[in-house]
Formats: C-alpha cells, structure tokens, sequence
C-alpha cells in the first residue's frame, strides 16, 4: 500500500476502491444532454450517502450536483471524482462551503486527460507496435494494448486517491493562485 493511500482513513480509503470500480461504468449510459453524469453520480453514491446520511436534503442537492454534465477522458474521471467525494464531504460538514464550486471544478478539469492520454501516450504506444507489426511480430497488438492500458489504470487507480487527498483546500490554492481561471 503506498503513502498516498495510507493516509485516508480505512471507511473513506474503502469507498474510493469502491468509486474506483464503479468508475468504468461512466458512459455506460450516455445522454447527450448528460454525456457521463449517470456513471458519475453512480461512482459518487457510496460518498453522498455516508456524508448526508443524516441530511436528506443535502443528499438531494448532492445528487443533483452529481447529475450535472460530465465529459472527460475515462483515466482522469476518477481524479475529479476523488476532488468532489473530498469536497462533498467538506460541504456535508461546514454549512458555508460553497455548493457551487463543486461544479464548477467539474466542468473546469474535465479537459486535462485528452492531450496525455489521447495525443501523446496513444500515439506513442501506437507507434511502438505498428514497428513491431511492420517486422512481423505478432505481438504487436498486445504491445500497444499494455504500453497504452497499464499506465491508464495506473493513472485512474491512484488518481481517485490523490484527488481524494488534494481535496477541497488544493482548489481553494488553485483558485488563489490564478491557474483555475486559465
């Protein structure tokens, strides 16, 4: 177990395993309008119903939230789901939290997996097997499938986690510092 998964709490280290595999059904059922938001609000459900266990209409609010558009690459949703299960639970706790930012962090990081995963790693995984393919080697596909997929999981794995860890206050540093707004 690393650092970074050792630091949450056993219960909440449980529920983002949990998000984690729920993960892989975010577009499992898209609608134009929603795109992921159905898999995104099923991945978020263990969270939004321990922190508003008592709260039936912050539950409510929450899964409206959830429900709101979602679109990003598949191996950076669960690092957006990590930020808004840690800012659900911020705002479950602290009634001045504003509810707001938590779409708003949504929609602004749904772009950030596209050019790693899509233009780079791809094309470079790409790349590899078609020369391998072009010396005959069968092995080619195979090739391309784990130079592409294993540094995917990886990235989805422990991106729940550390969006998780970062949580609330990291947006708040974002947000100050003057990156969220470029």
């Amino acid at each position: 177990m690393s650092n970074l998964t050792k630091s949450i709490p056993a219960d909440e280290r449980k529920m983002l395993k949990k998000a984690f595999w729920r993960s892989f059904t975010l577009y499992a059922a898209v609608s134009p309008a929603k795109q992921g938001a159905s898999g995104f609000c099923y991945a978020l459900m263990p969270f939004i119903n321990k922190f508003y266990k008592n709260d039936e209409e912050g539950k409510k609010e929450a899964l409206v939230r959830s429900m709101s558009y979602f679109n990003t690459t598949i191996t950076c949703s669960t690092f957006i789901m990590g930020l808004v299960a840690s800012m659900e639970k911020k705002n479950s706790e602290q009634k001045d939290f504003d509810a707001n930012s938590i779409n708003a962090v949504k929609s602004r990081l749904a772009g950030i997996g596209d050019s790693i995963f899509w233009g780079v790693l791809r094309v470079i995984a790409a790349g590899i097997a078609v020369g391998l393919g072009m010396t005959g080697n069968i092995l080619a596909p195979i090739v391309f499938l784990l130079l592409f997929n294993i540094p995917s999981l990886l990235v989805k794995y422990y991106g729940t986690f550390l969006g998780y860890k970062l949580g609330s206050e990291y947006i708040q540093k974002v947000y100050a510092s003057g990156l969220m707004n470029i």
